[in-house]
């Protein structure tokens, strides 16, 4: 299964995908501009029209990472 890490920080969010072996097969840079709720669902909007509507494991880290998996229940 493909995974996809998120890196939330306090100005800029990463985002890659991983294949089953651990290959990058996308990867994004963008600073959030505060708008860290709305900048991670575009990403991550990005990602399903690359991958379509595979499923995939998600990991978040990052100083805004813990609020938003509490707030999503993660």
């Amino acid at each position: 299964m493909k995974r996809i890490g998120l890196d939330l920080g306090s100005t800029t969010i990463k985002c890659v995908v991983l294949d089953e072996e651990g290959k990058i097969l996308f990867h994004k840079y963008e600073r959030h501009m505060s708008l860290i709720s709305g900048m991670t669902a575009r990403l991550l909007r990005e990602v399903s029209r690359v991958f379509g509507n595979e499923e995939m494991l998600v990991t978040l880290s990052g100083s805004a990472g813990m609020g938003m998996a509490n707030d999503l229940g993660l």
